[in-house]
């Protein structure tokens, strides 16, 4: 992976943090609403895409 390839990977994964957060305040809403059960659905998915990410850092941790 190459310094360009890199950075590509930094932006996506700069992208998905952001919509991870947006995910968390939508959680956050729903919560302040009582409506529980779509608060979990999004924070399911919320971790779900914490650990792609985690597991994209990683992989860019063993490069660098």
């Amino acid at each position: 992976m190459d310094n360009n390839e890199i950075n590509n990977e930094i932006e996506y994964l700069i992208n998905e943090l952001t919509a991870a957060v947006k995910s968390l305040a939508n959680s956050r809403e729903l919560i302040a609403e009582n409506n529980y059960k779509r608060a979990t659905n999004y924070l399911s998915e919320t971790e779900i895409a914490l650990q792609a990410v985690a597991g994209r850092v990683s992989k860019i941790k063993l490069i660098i």
